[in-house]
């Protein structure tokens, strides 16, 4: 599991470091850096996807798309990716600083600010200057968390009439990829297969992923239920909804985006293997505020049950939920971390870091953080 995270040089961040947990959730303004904080997690995977030896972090791919070298670096520097894995801080670096010792460290070169890969001096894998370090096993988990990562952004598929396969199945079970396009692919082929015994809804004692899918739906719309057919002319798949058994089943257009939104989400959880690293920008698009509440606690269950789940999220009904998912015991409280990010300041950007105490509550409350609604019930009370 990844434990923590520290950019240097980065777009908006000259110096940042943040704690990962097995739920970690990232708030806080527009603007503030919560995207780019995970984007060199998205950049370093992109770049293990695309060969298992990189000469180079791409910086254009199929999980994130930056541009140039000249949009991501500040002029004063080149840039400084560092991943923590494990509970002895073993460390995954990438650095343009001579002489510091990591387990894998690579000289970054940016020819221009047009360039759209950052490429290194030396083999990465491993580098020259820690060939006595990268031997140890401990390393090879960092690789491992990079390799099987998998995002799914904010703008899923919506409702689309065909769902396509992957073009390659290269072994990334349950990646759904970045819109939940591969979410039908994945529930077609695992279908009847069995759950993970620790993420087994409780109201449901079938173990199929058919079965524990409708029951996670049906917990955040009652009675929902999916099906996926597939198209073999056109190597494509349909995915269906209904409400009930007795209804008819849909196509996506007709059932709303709640849905569709999350179909992929639960799809991940149901059927990405124990250990592996998710992030999810905005679980919470197009949902109720009951029903965010309720994904805050399949989060937190999720997150219980093995999977490193990463959000990026503005939902209070989201956070509420995993403050009961704490409360009540589905997550132990120190399996969580919270970032908010307050924009950027001079003080490590204004990120603050709240902690949830066993009872669920929030140890520090800054300014606007998720306190809009009692801001704005103050203003109509006359209060303010």
């Amino acid at each position: 599991m990844l434990t923590g995270l520290s950019i240097e040089n980065f777009k908006c961040f000259s110096n940042l470091r943040i704690e990962l947990a097995p739920l970690t959730l990232l708030t806080g303004f527009n603007g503030g850096g919560k995207s780019t904080s995970v984007q060199p997690l998205l950049l370093l995977s992109q770049a293990v996807r695309r060969s298992s030896n990189p000469i180079g972090l791409p910086l254009n791919g199929p999980l994130v798309k930056l541009g140039t070298v000249g949009d991501v670096v500040l002029p004063n520097g080149g840039p400084i990716f560092s991943i923590i894995a494990g509970k002895d801080q073993i460390k995954w670096q990438f650095t343009a600083k001579a002489g510091e010792r990591s387990f894998y460290i690579a000289d970054a070169v940016a020819p221009g600010p047009l360039t759209q890969e950052i490429r290194w001096d030396h083999s990465v894998w491993p580098s020259s200057t820690a060939e006595q370090v990268s031997e140890d096993p401990r390393s090879h988990s960092v690789r491992r968390a990079l390799s099987t990562l998998a995002y799914v952004t904010a703008i899923r598929s919506g409702t689309p009439e065909v769902y396509p396969f992957p073009e390659i199945d290269d072994g990334r079970t349950g990646d759904v990829g970045r819109d939940g396009q591969f979410a039908p692919y994945w529930y077609d082929r695992m279908v009847d297969e069995a759950v993970y015994p620790e993420r087994l809804h409780p109201a449901e004692s079938a173990t199929t992923l058919r079965k524990q899918l409708d029951a996670y739906l049906s917990s955040l719309f009652p009675n929902a239920q999916a099906n996926v057919t597939g198209i073999p002319q056109a190597s494509a798949l349909a995915l269906r909804f209904r409400i009930g058994e007795s209804s008819e089943w849909r196509r996506p257009a007709n059932i709303g985006f709640g849905l569709t939104y999350a179909f992929p989400i639960l799809i991940a959880f149901l059927t990405t293997p124990p250990g592996q690293t998710l992030v999810i920008d905005s679980p919470e698009a197009h949902l109720h505020p009951s029903v965010q509440s309720e994904m805050g606690r399949i989060l937190a269950r999720m997150a219980s049950a093995g999977l490193q789940l990463i959000v990026e999220t503005h939902s209070d009904h989201l956070l509420n939920g995993v403050r009961l998912a704490v409360k009540e015991r589905l997550i132990r409280h120190e399996q969580t971390a919270i970032h908010f990010f307050g924009g950027t300041k001079p003080n490590a950007h204004g990120v603050i870091s709240p902690s949830i105490d066993p009872e669920g509550a929030i140890s520090d409350w800054p300014s606007g953080f998720f306190d809009q609604s009692e801001r704005d019930l103050a203003r109509l009370s006359g209060w303010a």
